[in-house]
């Protein structure tokens, strides 16, 4: 039996009259695949994680002992409707990269919940790679709880056809000297729709923390619709929080470059929308999962 549920809420309600506080999504009992658990420090560890049914829900709890630094990849290939839960726990002077790849089907429905807390100097790397398959709702909370604790995140996503990509991230800031860099970058395409949620919350206590956002939105279609919601709050006076956001189409100067060398608009187009998601590939230092997911890209492009 399912039931609607409210998802990828906001800390605070705002911007009310665009209807992004949060989403409102069906969803039915899962059949649950368990929980992977993981410790092995200074390893890279590859989950592959397939749903079974019409709905299903995976959990994985990584621990990072202190100054150990754990690498996980997470290939995400539900056909239907499918929960991943990823749980962090970083400790004093260690460090978590996660790396999140979804290879979706078309019509399938994808929910992320990531959840991290940092000890004293511990780090969290999330990056968040969406190919143009299917719907996405991803939802991340990271507590840096410790003094000079970090977070990281690179996400880079392709919409295309009727595809909805829903995202929401907050990162409270509770340790002092704390740090967070959030980068989003992508594509959208025909009647794609996206929504990016992006909060950094400077807690009191948190003095000398500095946080920064940014995201970047090329818009390929006349039927795509784009919503990009930055929002800093403080409750601290020694802080620094930076927010922006550039969202465009591609110019006619552009066009005409590629023209010029025998590129078609359709094809400069994918070129474009390729950019963002084949430039966080290469960040990963992992040969393997960067040809798969340049791979993958040739194929929904």
């Amino acid at each position: 039996m399912s039931e609607t549920i409210l998802i990828n809420s906001l800390p605070t309600r705002t911007w009310n009259r665009l209807g992004v506080n949060e989403t409102a999504l069906t969803w039915g009992e899962s059949a649950d695949l368990g929980t992977e658990r993981i410790t092995a420090a200074g390893q890279t560890v590859r989950l592959d994680i397939a749903g079974s049914g019409e709905y299903s829900e995976q959990t994985v709890d990584i621990q990072a002992p202190a100054g150990q630094t754990i690498t996980v990849f997470e290939t995400l290939r539900a056909e239907d409707k499918l929960l991943v839960r990823t749980k962090l726990n970083v400790e004093k002077d260690a460090k978590v990269r996660l790396i999140q790849i979804q290879n979706t089907a078309r019509d399938s429905v994808l929910r992320l919940e990531t959840n991290g807390a940092c000890a004293e100097n511990g780090q969290v790397e999330l990056i968040q790679i969406l190919l143009g398959r299917g719907a996405v709702y991803s939802d991340g909370h990271v507590e840096l709880n410790g003094t000079g604790a970090g977070f990281n995140a690179g996400i880079g996503y392709l919409g295309q056809r009727e595809q909805t990509i829903d995202l929401n991230l907050v990162v409270n800031h509770w340790g002092q000297k704390t740090t967070s860099e959030i980068n989003a970058a992508g594509a959208l395409k025909d009647d794609a729709r996206k929504v990016f949620r992006g909060t950094i919350d400077f807690k009191r206590g948190s003095a000398g923390s500095v946080g920064n956002e940014q995201e970047t939105v090329l818009m390929l279609g006349d039927g795509v619709v784009n919503k990009t919601v930055p929002l800093i709050l403080c409750a601290e006076e020694n802080v620094v929080g930076n927010h922006g956001a550039t969202i465009g189409e591609l110019d006619e100067d552009t066009l005409f470059y590629f023209e010029s060398r025998g590129i078609s608009a359709e094809e400069a187009e994918n070129i474009m929308a390729r950019a963002a998601i084949e430039r966080l590939a290469r960040t990963m230092e992992d040969e393997t999962a960067r040809e798969a997911v340049l791979k993958e890209l040739e194929e929904v492009l």
